[in-house]
């Protein structure tokens, strides 16, 4: 699997890179298609946001710990 997702992002890069490498000879109609896709890959990424859990970080409440103890002594 982390080699297919390896492919996955090399290639995909690789897609962007050449879809915008003369970006500025494009017509309006070229343009309009490149933003297009663009656009379907930000709400697939949308729809695909469910699967990002957030790791949950214990270094908010070490640090307000710290400085209520801290300010505490001073």
């Amino acid at each position: 699997m982390k080699k297919e997702k390896r492919a996955l992002i090399k290639n995909f890069n690789a897609i962007v890179k050449d879809l915008l490498d003369n970006y500025d000879k494009y017509t309006d109609e070229e343009r309009a298609q490149v933003k297009e896709v663009f656009e379907k890959a930000r709400n697939l990424n949308a729809v695909l946001d469910k699967y990002d859990v957030e790791k949950k970080s214990v270094w908010k409440s070490f640090v307000e710990s710290y400085g209520n103890y801290f300010d505490m002594m001073i």
